[in-house]
């Protein structure tokens, strides 16, 4: 045994965050969620690859079949709003199951969403209507 092992042992282990006894976030071998703390850029990329895995199956749930650019439109939704906030877009939804997508990115921009997030609705929206990635219409 060494003193790593140890440690290990005593704060044992949780993929789940929790809250310690002094009510900090914490996860792994006793990690404490600061805000603040530096997190390396690896572990964001892995956070990052396992959030954007579980955005994907989302999508597969919606039943849509949208070409490259419009289904990054709605997965990049989803990675920001959450499966059960994006499916609150009831018109846009049935819009673009219609195949409507100029109407379905006015609605867009008709959310509380778009002004939460300003460009980045605009954006959206604009890929949306045209089918385009930004700087290629």
């Amino acid at each position: 045994m060494n003193v790593e092992d140890l440690i290990k042992r005593h704060e044992g282990f949780s993929d789940r965050v929790y809250l310690c006894t002094e009510g900090i976030p914490t996860v792994g071998w006793g990690h404490a969620l600061h805000v603040g703390t530096l997190v390396p850029m690896g572990t964001c990329e892995l956070f990052f690859e396992q959030d954007i895995r579980k955005v994907y199956e989302d999508y597969l749930t919606l039943g849509l079949n949208l070409d490259e650019v419009r289904k990054a439109v709605v997965v990049n939704m989803i990675f920001n709003l959450g499966i059960s906030g994006f499916r609150k877009f009831k018109r846009t939804i049935k819009l673009i199951k219609d195949g409507n997508y100029t109407k379905a990115g006015a609605e867009m921009l008709r959310s509380k969403w778009a002004g939460q997030v300003g460009k980045r609705a605009n954006e959206l929206s604009e890929m949306m209507i045209t089918g385009d990635w930004p700087g290629r219409g």
